[in-house]
């Protein structure tokens, strides 16, 4: 990590400015429960949220209030699909997986139209981070320069903003999704910013192609005053073992699981141990607030 980071004692979340949620596939589940304990003990959401991939889908149950049914959809999806991939497609020449049906359907089950003007109308406002393609590279060469920035960052600098992606073309966007005027354009804009091709599409997004927002950083920010990142918390979702569960790090606050988040990123299976993930959000949110954390 570049910078010098410290040990943070407490982060005063009822004056929050803004909330951040990586991105991390079902590790965002860690995320979810964590949000949880805290807003049964009290708390209210920051007035600004950011995030991308499935800890934007998160933030978005909470701003619809749907966020229990997005845990049980989530369950109930899991445990409808026996297999990852469907090797018959590969008869036509095609690359199948549930995500492509699991993710869509997840999603229309938080946010649709029972619950979409709820969304719109929340006193917080989600901004949703997506990836455009680098221009010279295209979709293919964008998501392998990706996931190669990816690896290096994670094993050989162990960064959590890595520089890499934007060195190599990647552009990082942002779109509030509150502003969507129409629920089908909500529901894209969540399905593109965690669409990892082949997994998922790339899909069509405000004038171009967007992919996963964590191919550009898994815990993106807008630009911030120096203000502004001292009222920032961001929730990340890999574990780093070197750090504390709390710390400061270029003006803003981190907040990490307390260990390892116990479940694959990408499994969608029966299998998947999602509620493991949401159980170790609930205790860590547990364990903050008996410390006076937050």
């Amino acid at each position: 990590m570049r910078g010098q980071w410290s040990e943070a004692r407490k982060f005063d979340f009822s004056r929050a400015g803004t909330l951040v949620l990586a991105g991390g596939g079902n590790r965002c589940w860690w995320q979810a429960g964590a949000l949880r304990h805290l807003m049964d003990h009290g708390m209210c959401l920051p007035p600004q949220l950011v995030g991308t991939s499935a800890g934007a889908a998160v933030a978005a149950s909470f701003l619809a209030k749907s966020a229990d049914t997005a845990l049980r959809a989530c369950q109930t999806l899991y445990a409808e699909t026996p297999k990852i991939f469907d090797w018959s497609a590969l008869s036509k020449l095609k690359m199948r997986f549930a995500h492509q049906h699991v993710y869509p359907t997840w999603v229309d089950a938080f946010l649709n139209a029972d619950t979409f003007a709820t969304l719109r109308l929340s006193s917080s406002r989600l901004t949703v981070a997506i990836t455009r393609p680098a221009r010279f590279l295209g979709t293919g060469g964008s998501v392998a320069a990706g996931t190669l920035a990816y690896l290096v960052d994670k094993y050989l600098w162990n960064s959590i903003h890595p520089r890499l992606p934007k060195l190599l073309g990647l552009r990082q966007d942002f779109m509030v999704l509150n502003d969507c005027g129409d629920l089908e354009t909500a529901q894209s804009l969540l399905i593109a910013a965690a669409s990892a091709p082949p997994i998922m599409s790339a899909r069509p997004m405000g004038g171009g192609h967007a992919i996963d927002g964590g191919y550009t950083d898994n815990a993106p920010i807008p630009p911030q005053s120096e203000t502004e990142r001292s009222n920032t918390l961001v929730m990340l979702t890999r574990y780093y073992p070197k750090l504390p569960s709390l710390f400061t790090w270029l003006g803003r606050t981190y907040w990490q699981p307390s260990q390892r988040i116990p479940v694959s990123t990408w499994d969608c299976t029966p299998k998947t141990t999602v509620r493991e993930a949401y159980d170790l959000g609930v205790r860590d949110s547990a364990r903050a607030l008996s410390m006076h954390v937050f």
